[in-house]
Parts: C-alpha cells; sequence; structure tokens
C-alpha cells in the first residue's frame, strides 16, 4: 500500500522533536512542513519510527516497516486452507497497529480447552493460549508476546468448507477495534479444531456476558453504573458504524461483561457460516426476535439505524435488568405487535431523561432515530452530570428509585433468589439466540399511539419536566426534540 513519504529535508528538521509536547514554534514549523492533515495528525500522535524516520502509522508501530518481517515469515506457515492464508497474509501487511494483527495459531497451542456457551450459529470454548498475543515486533524480525493469555475460541458450526462470511467477520473486527480504548472485542487470529476440521476464531476472553452480569449484579447497579454501560455499549456501535460497518445481529446476547465494562462482539455473524452467496440474496432474516427493526421483520434492508433499534430494547434490559418479552411466545403473534408499536413494557421506573432517549432509539421511523456518535455523545454527558451531582439528573434518579423500592410486588421490583440474583422465568418459547425469522404479511410499522399505556405513566409531576429547561447540554435537547445534532469530535 502506497504511503505518503516525508522527504529527508523534513525529516531532519524535525526528528529531533516530542511530538507530544511540541512548543509553539515547533507547532508552526510542522504546520508549514506537514500540509496533509492526516499525516500531520498521525506525526502528533504517534511521532516518528526508529527505523525508517516515517511517521508511524499506531502507537510505536511502522506498517511498512513492520509488514516486511510478517513477509519473511509467509514461507514457515500455513493453514492448509489458500483463501485463509491469503486473508491473514493481507491482514498482517495492511495492520497500522500491533491490535490489528491477526495470525494463524496452531490448536497445539491452546491448553486447558474448556465448553463455554453455544448461540444460534456458533459453539464457543475457553482456552489458554499458551505464548500469548504480538505486543511488539523487534528490528530484527523477532516477535515479542504477552505470553500465557486467556481466549475465546468460537467456532463456526458447518465451516469446514470456509467462506467469504466467515472471513468477513474477522475483517469487520479488524476494521472496528479502536487501537486505544476499544469496546469492540478484538481477534488474535484463525485456528481449525484437527478433530471437527471447524475453523475458529481467536478472540480475547471477557468474564461474562451482559445476561449474566445483570442477572447476578443488578440490584446492586445504580444509575450511574447503567449510564456507564450504556456508554461503553455506545462507544462500541459508534466504532463499528464510524468503520462503516453495521452490526447487524446487534442484542444483549452478543455483549459481554469485563470488570463491569461492556464490550461488543459478534459483528456481523447472523448467519451460518456455510451459508452461499446466493443464499444471501433471498434476504433472508436473522436474528433475535426482540431486538429486530420493525422494518427488517418486513423484508427491508438491515441498516445502521436497525443497529440503534437494537440499542434501545438493549439500554431498556439494562435499566429494568430483565430479558424483552421474556414471559411471552416470540412467535409472528409478537412480531405483528411489534409492527403495530408493541415495546418492552415494565412497571419497573426508569429515570426520564435516560427513557426518553430509549423512546426514540425504537422509534418505527428508522430516521428519527439517533446516530451511534450522538448516542456515545449523549451517555459521556450524561455519566458525568450524574458523577458531577446534576440536580435534575439525581432527582429523577433518586425518585424513581423510590417508586421501585416502594412495590414489593415481583413485577415491578425485579425478584431476588435466596443469593441476591435476578429471579425471572423464562417463556418455553423465549428465544434469544440468533434464528431464521420468517414471517410473512407483516403490517407497516408504526409507533404506539398513547405512550402512556406502554410507558412511565406512574411518574410524579416533577418527572414531567420539560428538557428545554435543562442544563445537561445543547446536545440532549436538540436530540429529545427529534432534531439531528452535530457531535463534536471525540476521543478514542
Amino acid at each position: 500500500m502506497d504511503e505518503i513519504k516525508l522527504s529527508d529535508d523534513v525529516i531532519e528538521q524535525i526528528k529531533d522533536f516530542f511530538h507530544d509536547d511540541l512548543t509553539e514554534e515547533q507547532n508552526s514549523l510542522i504546520d508549514k512542513l506537514i500540509s496533509n492533515e492526516k499525516l500531520k495528525e498521525r506525526y502528533k500522535e504517534y511521532d516518528l519510527c526508529h527505523e525508517c524516520n516515517q511517521i508511524n502509522t499506531g502507537h510505536d508501530y511502522c506498517r511498512s516497516c513492520k509488514s516486511k518481517y510478517f513477509q519473511q515469515n509467509f514461507k514457515n506457515w500455513t493453514s492448509g486452507n489458500h483463501k485463509v492464508d491469503e486473508f491473514i497474509q493481507k491482514a498482517q501487511l495492511e495492520a497500522e497497529h500491533y491490535v490489528k494483527i491477526i495470525e494463524w495459531i496452531e490448536y497445539d497451542k491452546f491448553e486447558d480447552i474448556e465448553y463455554l456457551a453455544k448461540g444460534g450459529f456458533s459453539t464457543t470454548y475457553k482456552a489458554i493460549w499458551k505464548n500469548g498475543n504480538i505486543h511488539s515486533i523487534k528490528r530484527n524480525g523477532q516477535l515479542r508476546r504477552t505470553g500465557e493469555v486467556k481466549v475465546a475460541l468460537k467456532c463456526l458450526h458447518n465451516s469446514q468448507e470456509i467462506t467469504a462470511d466467515f472471513l468477513k467477520e474477522v475483517e469487520s473486527n479488524i476494521l472496528a477495534c479502536d487501537p486505544t480504548s476499544s469496546f469492540v472485542v478484538c481477534c488474535f487470529g484463525i485456528t481449525k479444531d484437527p478433530k471437527t476440521n471447524n475453523f475458529m476464531m481467536v478472540m480475547k476472553l471477557k468474564e461474562c456476558s451482559l445476561r449474566q452480569h445483570l442477572n447476578i449484579n443488578f440490584n446492586s447497579l445504580n444509575w450511574g453504573n447503567k449510564i456507564s454501560l450504556l456508554e461503553d455499549i455506545s462507544h462500541g456501535l459508534k466504532d463499528i458504524h464510524n468503520s462503516e460497518l453495521i452490526h447487524h445481529d446487534f442484542h444483549c446476547g452478543n455483549l459481554l461483561n469485563d470488570s463491569g465494562l461492556a464490550y461488543v462482539t459478534d459483528l456481523g455473524l447472523c448467519q451460518p457460516a456455510n451459508v452461499k452467496s446466493s443464499q444471501n440474496d433471498k434476504k433472508e432474516i436473522y436474528g433475535v426476535l426482540p431486538y429486530v427493526d420493525p422494518e427488517v421483520l418486513r423484508g427491508k434492508e438491515y441498516t445502521q439505524e436497525s443497529d440503534i433499534y437494537g440499542f434501545g430494547i438493549i439500554a431498556y434490559e439494562i435499566c429494568t435488568g430483565l430479558p424483552p418479552y421474556h414471559d411471552i411466545p416470540h412467535d409472528e403473534f409478537l412480531a405483528m405487535k411489534i409492527c403495530n408499536g408493541l415495546r418492552p413494557r415494565s412497571d419497573y421506573k426508569i429515570p426520564q431523561f435516560i427513557f426518553d432517549i430509549i423512546n426514540q432509539c425504537w422509534d418505527a421511523v428508522p430516521s428519527k432515530r439517533p446516530k451511534a456518535v450522538e448516542l456515545y455523545s449523549l451517555f459521556i454527558d450524561l455519566y458525568g452530570d450524574y458523577c458531577r451531582g446534576d440536580f435534575t439528573i439525581w432527582k429523577q434518579a433518586k425518585e424513581a428509585d423510590e417508586i421501585n423500592k416502594k412495590s414489593l410486588s415481583s413485577t415491578v421490583q425485579p425478584a431476588l433468589s435466596s443469593t441476591g440474583a435476578l429471579s425471572y422465568t423464562t417463556h418455553p418459547q423465549a428465544v434469544y439466540t440468533s434464528r431464521l425469522l420468517d414471517f410473512k404479511n407483516l403490517p407497516e410499522p408504526k409507533n404506539a399511539e398513547n405512550n402512556d399505556d406502554l410507558f412511565e405513566k406512574e411518574y410524579s409531576e416533577s418527572l414531567r419536566i420539560n428538557f428545554t429547561n435543562l442544563d445537561i447540554n445543547s446536545k440532549v435537547i436538540h436530540l429529545l426534540r427529534h432534531i439531528s445534532i452535530s457531535a463534536p469530535p471525540l476521543g478514542p
């Protein structure tokens, strides 16, 4: 891949600068010498390469220098599959940062392999990767590794004959992972189970699923914790959408938890690994019904706005603790009701400043839903205001808690087991793994005519406030007025 190169004269003038602590005079010189804005930003972020003196593409990573070491090693490994070899080699040559590197990893490099979970189209195992992932490369090309690391091995069903869909999933992970602070679970590489010949993605292992985290810890989570989780998830979704990708299967089962933080996983894996392209053209719909955009249920194309609809359902689930529609069958009747405006309902009270955002996310009109970058900006601001003790936010949160505590009914306050975990009964026909959804003649999607029949009707007048009077920030006000906002540049 062609790179814009700095001239020897430019390198000579800036080689002794401290890129992260430039003086005003040095900044002025940099502006004069480096006219390309992206290149200038890269220099200020990553400095010059110690080997070639060109600008690094990532932290301590120069693509042109590091890629040659991988290329020299191509002859020393093979997956046994030409397509996989080509894919990995291309990814290594184009990697701009260590977290973008994927490898072919021999199966015997893993030990203590144990079954973890099964989804609609994959089975996940946990294991110990004895060598660990690459964290740096010496000038002689020697790879330096982290050492023993816990990983998840995601085995795609019927993936013996690997297809572009499997490799596209790996590629999506590479594109969406932010090198500095990713909330998308990164992929280290590809391996293959020698007994089944199924290919497997090697992923970073997280503590548990978000659903397990909610089941165990929901009653100890305050509204700050919940806002923080929503910030993490919107961060991951922002990175995916900024990479011009669509998740396609955005539901709570594809979210993980680690040390109280939430992470997005399973990008685009909403169909079997061996589905042929001709089958994809039939627009078969795969997903978890409660999270699927009504427009998609009726056969429309899946869009980034569809991911936002799923986010709205996930946000409601985090706020109330219970899976959406957990007590009814996930069948064609539910699909019809969703198209007619039904949304998850619970008597568990949510502060209005959160619920208004949720309500817009699951609007039946996709164009009225916020963008992922807007959601991320909103939850950053809301979390900051909550931590600073903003009066209006704390008042709403406190009153919501008081309403929830007053009722002893299990339909209002999620029931506790003897261990303190959530206790609820899931209907035998409530399905939370991705599957084929084939519904005919569904009605045109619409919003419920009377939201009070579905949502927070018992709030006191003090909570039914006018958002134009809030001092949260202008982005919240504009979003809740259904006006598109332009969020400022965000940090990683």
